[in-house]
């Protein structure tokens, strides 16, 4: 049997997530959509042994297994409720990342200071309230965060980040924990002065022309 492109782009991500240190042991979990199926990372294994066959599909109308494979992620209903919201996100990547982990537990949203992650992102990085891992409630809070964004922190938890492929929702989260490191650095050379953000102008004109022209290449 072929294996499924899917698995091994999963695969190849994950191993990219955890080199990067975007997450720690078995944190996090990643899924890419592809028409009515989802394939998601399985709950509580260790990225560097995950095998083609350890990768979950499941219906993207009811979340259920489509193969009786491992168990899908804990945060599977999150996963499914950011595709239902937002058909043009095809990959969602949920971290733990240090500096976006930190803003997290402050419950603290991250400025928009660079062109990347005005580009990238969309502006200014929310915090989805808290509530329960894995619950619906936890979902329906990240799908508010997310909106016009490419990542949302999750309070007290961790990160996620989306794209129209899953080398685009990695991207996010590269930029989503630099993002974090630059915000906590000038918070720490100006403690008493906020530096100034982009305007508001400024970071819908770099998103447009990103989602516009440089989404081809994505």
């Amino acid at each position: 049997m072929e294996v499924p492109k899917p698995c091994e782009e999963l695969i190849e991500t994950a191993l990219k997530v955890q080199k990067a240190g975007l997450v720690r042991g078995t944190w996090g979990n990643l899924s890419l959509r592809q028409g009515a199926i989802v394939w998601i990372t399985p709950s509580g294994m260790p990225y560097e042994l995950l095998t083609s066959e350890d990768i979950v599909p499941v219906s993207l109308e009811d979340g259920k297994p489509l193969q009786n494979r491992r168990k899908p992620s804990t945060e599977l209903l999150m996963h499914l409720k950011i595709y239902r919201r937002f058909p043009e996100i095809n990959a969602v990547v949920h971290t733990h990342s240090i500096y976006a982990s930190a803003f997290a537990a402050a419950r603290t949203e991250i400025p928009c200071y660079t062109e990347d992650q005005a580009q990238i992102i969309g502006g200014r990085i929310r915090v989805a309230s808290y509530a329960p891992l894995g619950t619906a409630e936890l979902a329906l809070n990240v799908v508010e965060a997310l909106q016009d964004r490419f990542a949302a922190l999750l309070a007290n938890h961790g990160a996620v980040a989306v794209g129209r492929s899953l080398r685009e929702a990695y991207t996010a989260a590269e930029i989503l924990e630099k993002s974090a490191e630059i915000a906590y650095i000038l918070k720490s050379l100006s403690p008493r002065q906020s530096p100034p953000e982009l305007e508001e102008d400024e970071i819908a004109a770099m998103r447009k022309l990103y989602l516009e022209s440089y989404g081809s290449a994505r």
